[in-house]
């Protein structure tokens, strides 16, 4: 195993080739909208751009098999960010200064050119080190790593090998470099920040200071910093692993928050006006947002994280969520599906007293818009034997998947995410994907990203309600 786990791609037999044909053809528990691997393990989004009129995502890849190995970067595209070509991997790690995997990082696109930075892994042994390199995607898909990397060899002074996740922003004509690290002396989560006039010269600057008002994040690493404007507020997201739970957040092995707020790259400092999780469900880690956008800002993230779902006997594992725009109302930040507005679904009208309705669990949407709420609603999908709930009784809202008890993380994490609104809940809506499901309240006023693996049998839909409580319900098709 431990000599597979860093096989590149290229070094594939053929018999093992011939495998990975056979894995891509199954469809077995496979999304059919949603991104997955071809075969074996996908995790975080990377180089997620629109460039030369086009979609571009790059994902993490290890291809021979569904556990944590060489990460590749598997390329794709797309003119609607639903319908994806895959190119293969495009940054295949053969070079000593990313000999042990091309770990996560972003694009940045300006003057036509687009500049991909990833992190090179090395390990030593039981230490390890990280490089800061970079590659150029041009017009025809092709991707080349820049010589000579790495654009910043090792790590800075006082934190561990534990550096990695570039993600680049341009202020004041300087360019600024966010890495996700490990502080050194207490092994703690931090931000630090180079700066660069060129893209290829980068200086330390020093970590940032996250101004939390009185709270404090824990974590023992950050990971996956993102930093963007959102309606004229600097947002920045990341991923603190080790977060402690706070009251019904944080339930999760690694979680997700997004500060609102202002960023000070002279000084140094992001002042936190408000924070929390970007998602209330179980599966949603390491997002990014697309680069030179055209026109919302644009999310996207890993769903999984546990290496043990029942998809890995299929010979693949892990998919992404749909891509999510971003805005902002009464500093919150809110996220709606762009496949929703993008795509027409086939309209079905649905009876509200009807229950058992048969569904296909592949490409539906339903949605509840809900006219007067009396505080009591209870929506389940349905085998013979087992039902995942989504329940909302006042205010306080409940997704359990505790009967599909094939999640490993669950026996630690809990089957049951809680969470309660300060305000009336008056649209809901779902998103089913075989295997996935993403629910929307209040226009992506809060989101519930969640993995099942129903076994192949007849699925129905119950809603039941109090009798005053009025809604409208649809139906929806997808048709790809």
């Amino acid at each position: 195993m431990q000599k597979q786990k860093y096989k590149t791609i290229n070094l594939a037999t053929a018999s093992e080739i011939t495998k990975f044909t056979e894995i891509e053809r199954s469809l077995e528990m496979r999304p059919l909208f949603h991104i997955t691997p071809p075969h074996g393990l996908l995790n975080d989004p990377n180089g997620f751009c629109f460039f030369n009129n086009q979609y571009h995502l790059f994902y993490q890849w290890f291809p021979f098999d569904t556990y944590h190995g060489m990460k590749h970067w598997m390329h794709l595209t797309s003119n609607d960010l639903l319908n994806w070509k895959r190119h293969g991997s495009k940054i295949t790690p053969k070079e000593n200064y990313e000999s042990h995997g091309a770990y996560s990082g972003s694009a940045f696109v300006e003057n036509n050119n687009a500049y991909l930075f990833y992190t090179g892994n090395i390990k030593k042994g039981s230490s390890r080190d990280a490089n800061q390199c970079l590659a150029l995607l041009d017009n025809t898909n092709a991707v080349t790593k820049y010589s000579p990397n790495p654009v910043i060899k090792s790590v800075p002074k006082g934190y561990t090998g534990h550096v990695r996740d570039p993600k680049i922003v341009k202020h004041n004509e300087h360019y600024y470099m966010l890495l996700g690290a490990q502080r050194e002396a207490d092994l703690s989560g931090a931000i630090i920040i180079y700066q660069s006039d060129d893209l290829l010269s980068w200086e330390f600057k020093g970590e940032l200071d996250l101004q939390f008002s009185g709270e404090f994040l824990t974590g023992y690493m950050f990971e996956c910093p993102d930093l963007l404007n959102v309606d004229g507020h600097d947002v920045l997201i990341f991923s603190p692993q080790g977060s402690k739970a706070n009251g019904s957040r944080f339930h999760n092995r690694f979680n997700v928050i997004y500060c609102l707020g202002s960023i000070n790259f002279e000084k140094l400092t992001f002042e936190v006006e408000h924070w929390d999780e970007l998602d209330r469900g179980f599966d949603f880690y390491a997002p990014q947002t697309m680069a030179n956008t055209p026109d919302e800002q644009t999310l996207i993230a890993w769903a999984g994280t546990d290496e043990e779902l029942p998809s890995r006997q299929f010979g693949w594992i892990n998919c992404l969520t749909l891509p999510r725009t971003l805005s902002i109302l009464n500093r919150r930040l809110y996220q709606q599906p762009k496949i929703l507005q993008s795509y027409s679904f086939n309209k079905r009208p649905l009876e509200i007293n009807k229950t058992n309705i048969p569904i296909k669990l592949e490409q539906l949407s339903f949605s509840l818009d809900v006219n007067e709420f009396n505080g009591n609603i209870k929506i389940s999908i349905e085998t013979k034997n087992k039902k995942l709930l989504f329940s909302i009784k006042d205010r306080d809202i409940h997704l359990d998947r505790s009967q599909y008890n094939h999640h490993p993380e669950d026996w630690e994490f809990g089957s049951i995410r809680h969470h309660r609104t300060n305000y009336d809940i008056t649209d809901i809506k779902f998103i089913c994907d075989q295997s996935i499901i993403e629910i929307y309240l209040n226009n992506g006023r809060d989101v519930f990203t969640c993995l099942f693996f129903p076994e192949n049998e007849e699925h129905r839909l119950n809603i039941l309600q109090k009798e005053d409580t009025d809604m409208d319900i649809k139906l929806n098709y997808l048709t790809i």
